[in-house]
């Protein structure tokens, strides 16, 4: 399960235990302003709508991309910022 929050991050927990298991987005200003305002995200692919309260952050789309390409074993995180 994913989860954004006020305080600039998107973290990613266990569906079985509960635990929190790592973050996947964390903004400069987490805490003092950067917010992850909505998250979607499908197999592939988490996408974050970001930005702050106060002028902190710009707003911006964050796009994480887990695909696996045909010749590899493993995926690859490709991290993309769009700031409009």
């Amino acid at each position: 399960m994913i989860t954004s929050s006020d305080d600039g991050t998107v973290k990613l927990w266990s569906l079985t235990t509960g635990e929190f298991l790592r973050n996947l987005v964390t903004l400069d200003s987490g805490g003092s302003g950067g917010v992850v305002w909505r998250v979607r995200a499908d197999e592939s692919r988490l996408v974050c709508a970001s930005g702050s309260r106060n002028g902190t952050e710009d707003t911006k789309l964050i796009v994480l991309d887990f695909g696996i390409k045909e010749e590899e074993t493993t995926p690859t995180t490709e991290h993309r910022e769009i700031i409009s």
